[in-house]
């Protein structure tokens, strides 16, 4: 257990400050540390909030961390031309087009609750087999799909003469970089920023509710019962917890500098986490009760500081399942009670 670094939450509350006195939008990104935030702060200058330029103006405003360069990397796969016609793979940027007020011609086919907008919209299947024949037939300018899984589309698409862009979302720094493109890219910036600078003001107040309280350590699983993944601070669930001020074990104590690894019962033991929290797809409850059974079985379940502390929890896949810059609020708070409830 540590400390919540009030440094940490004074620079962000400083960044936040110097943000709102310029009327900037800083540049923070995947980067995790606050100097980095602070530089990224100076280099980038997307305004927010009202075109009013007086400085009482300047105060109210509230902007939010973007890295810039990622925006600019996203932009570049649209060599300076708007899709007139866009399909998407992916339901968080389906839901990034919702909050920007955009339409589309084809949306993802999943299970997940789509944007009330693109309820009668053209499904063109999942983000991992796309009906390529139903999606050719839109004649779609651009198909957008998750960076993550860029490899496997690009070799669907470009046999068939379909451009792919991919869209860095599986993070909440890529979820607002993706914003920040997709805003520049269809003359939607005033939205964007009106978007990110109302999440600026959720997130602030959220972060200010866990200065000083003991920050744990945690460790994420993403999965099923047929399979079980840790997951670091680059993915959505991670990158909140890392806000909120926690440490991930596979980035501090596994030493590990992949995304996604899988799942390895004595390094948990190891690892040997405060907090284990299950993101699990499908039957949630079959899913923690498999994994508890297997903690029993290695026999050393009991030392660990996870189930000593009942901090097993599975996730609300509703919230974590799907990174979602609109959930995030909620998905924050109740990450925050998870972490730092009694």
């Amino acid at each position: 257990m540590k400390k919540v670094s009030s440094l940490k939450l004074g620079i962000i509350a400083l960044t936040m400050v110097v943000m709102v006195a310029c009327g900037n939008q800083e540049g923070a990104g995947s980067e995790t540390s606050s100097d980095a935030q602070q530089q990224a702060a100076a280099d980038t200058t997307v305004t927010t909030g009202s075109e009013d330029t007086t400085p009482a103006a300047d105060e109210a405003a509230a902007t939010v961390a973007v890295d810039e360069a990622l925006v600019e990397e996203i932009l570049s796969q649209f060599d300076n031309k708007t899709p007139s016609t866009t399909v998407t793979l992916s339901v968080a940027i389906t839901e990034l087009f919702n909050d920007l007020g955009l339409s589309l011609e084809g949306v993802p086919t999943t299970q997940s609750e789509l944007p009330a907008a693109y309820q009668d919209v053209q499904k063109v299947g999942s983000s991992h087999q796309p009906d390529l024949e139903m999606i050719a037939s839109l004649t779609p300018d651009a198909v957008l799909a998750p960076e993550s899984i860029k490899d496997s589309i690009n070799k669907m698409l470009e046999p068939s003469g379909l451009k792919g862009a991919y869209l860095p979302v599986d993070s909440l720094d890529g979820l607002k970089a993706s914003l920040v493109a997709i805003g520049r890219l269809y003359g939607k910036e005033a939205e964007a920023e009106q978007v990110l600078s109302s999440f600026a003001e959720q997130e602030s107040e959220i972060l200010k509710s866990v200065e000083g309280k003991e920050a744990p350590s945690v460790m994420f699983l993403f999965g099923s019962t047929d399979y079980l993944m840790l997951m670091n601070e680059d993915t959505f669930a991670g990158s909140l917890a890392r806000n909120l001020g926690a440490t991930n074990v596979l980035t501090d104590t596994m030493q590990s500098t992949e995304t996604y690894v899988p799942f390895n019962m004595e390094s948990v033991v190891e690892a040997n986490p405060d907090v284990i929290l299950l993101v699990a797809h499908g039957d949630a409850e079959a899913v923690a009760k498999k994994f508890e059974e297997d903690v029993k079985k290695n026999g050393a379940w009991e030392k660990m500081n996870a189930f000593k502390n009942g901090k097993m929890k599975t996730l609300d896949y509703n919230l974590f399942g799907v990174a979602s810059l609109s959930k995030t609020p909620d998905a924050y708070q109740a990450l925050s009670s998870v972490l730092y409830g009694e």
